[in-house]
């Protein structure tokens, strides 16, 4: 779903905290999910997509990867 006016990197990075909170000692760490919350915003992307899916586990692999998506690595 785009970002609204109402979107912040804060908002997108607790719905990542709540995926990553789903991955258990695999978990993105809070530097993860806040970076990555800074580029989906800057992507337009709001990150409910990914909070409504409750069975996506944000690992610090999974993270990384899309991290790298974003800066098109």
């Amino acid at each position: 779903m785009p970002a609204t006016e109402t979107t912040t990197q804060k908002s997108i990075a607790r719905i990542l905290d709540r995926c990553a909170g789903r991955a258990g000692d695999r978990a993105a760490t809070a530097k993860q999910c806040w970076y990555l919350a800074g580029l989906m915003l800057a992507a337009g992307e709001d990150g409910n997509d990914l909070l409504l899916d409750t069975s996506f586990p944000l690992t610090g692999r999974e993270a990384s990867s899309l991290i790298d998506t974003h800066l098109g690595k």
